[in-house]
């Protein structure tokens, strides 16, 4: 493992990711960023829908 790898923002590592020559490196960053928790998907963060209130129906008979 190249661990200059670690030293990567999440978007350096997306860019890093579509080279040829780092695709696998980067790609296996990700994927240990993502187990850990760490990847914040800042480099294909997109603003949150708005959450839509559905009224839920319950079967006859269960309690809220």
């Amino acid at each position: 493992m190249d661990l200059t790898f670690l030293q990567y923002t999440d978007r350096e590592l997306v860019a890093l990711a579509e080279k040829k020559s780092t695709t696998r490196e980067a790609k296996k960053e990700i994927a240990r960023r993502k187990r850990v928790g760490s990847w914040r998907l800042i480099a294909n963060w997109q603003p949150e829908k708005e959450a839509v209130q559905e009224e839920r129906v319950y079967a006859p008979g269960v309690k809220r």
